[in-house]
């Protein structure tokens, strides 16, 4: 973990609510992997803002990030040139694909960023991926080009129906792995809304397949310390209430470390 000062090269507005940002910050990039996050100072905001990690390219790391409030609207206005006061990277829980040959990745919004670094590393290592990429209509898939460059297979899905399959994302998931005779995976990855979390993670159970999923919360200090960020573990009969610090045991975790009243929340 690394305090430092980094430059933006690049801020790509994609719409109204979302934007790509790029930092040159050559203490930090080297050191990333799927699944970090980094913490961002923004003016005139307590508690620095978790961003995950999209890509890095060398020197330079790339945030895909949903303008959803003062901070991450802060952030997004920014100038090439302005400096921002960054710590990272962040997270033990990474995405680790434990010598899996097939991977399935679900995404969901802004859920994507994490999963497109791993599917950027992945082509590393010859790991087969397909990835299903579910957003509300078209104008909320992004980087569907170099998605399918980076993923064997992409299945995207709209609710709307204004691009790709139509309905949720879970359920072409399901209706994919049944009827198309692809159904095997040795790994389950996810990141999006909880109420897809849920899907996915009962899913994964159902099917015996090992699942990850990238969680989110405010990350005030990302030391662990001002627990923030806690959220409930699965714990058994007569046992005291266990809680998971998301900053240092996630944002990647097995899904079945998690209690289940996380995702009814």
């Amino acid at each position: 973990m690394i305090k430092v000062q980094s430059k933006i090269t690049s801020v790509t507005h994609l719409g109204d609510d979302y934007a790509v940002v790029e930092l040159h910050c050559p203490q930090v990039a080297p050191l990333c992997k799927p699944g970090h996050f980094v913490n961002i100072r923004c003016d005139k905001v307590l508690l620095r803002r978790p961003i995950a990690v999209l890509d890095v390219e060398g020197e330079v790391i790339k945030f895909f990030i949903q303008k959803t409030g003062e901070g991450t609207r802060w952030i997004t206005s920014r100038k090439p040139g302005d400096i921002l006061d960054i710590v990272g990277p962040l997270g033990k829980g990474l995405f680790e694909t434990n010598n899996a040959k097939r991977v399935i990745l679900v995404a969901g919004g802004v859920g994507l960023a994490p999963l497109y670094y791993y599917l950027s590393d992945a082509k590393k290592y010859n790991i087969e991926t397909l990835l299903f990429y579910g957003a509300r209509t078209a104008g909320r898939i992004f980087f569907q080009h170099e998605l399918m460059k980076l993923a064997d297979r992409c299945v995207f899905v709209t609710e709307d129906g204004t691009m790709g399959k139509k309905g949720r994302v879970t359920d072409e998931l399901k209706r994919f792995y049944f009827e198309s005779g692809a159904g095997s995976a040795d790994m389950i990855m996810a990141c999006g809304p909880k109420f897809m979390l849920r899907e996915v993670v009962a899913f994964a159970d159902s099917e015996d397949v090992p699942c990850q999923v990238s969680l989110e919360s405010y990350m005030g200090c990302g030391a662990g310390v001002c627990l923030s960020c806690v959220i409930p573990a699965k714990k058994h009969e007569h046992e005291a209430e266990v809680y998971i610090k998301l900053c240092t045991d996630g944002p990647v975790l097995d899904s079945k470390l998690i209690d289940n009243t996380f995702f009814e929340e």
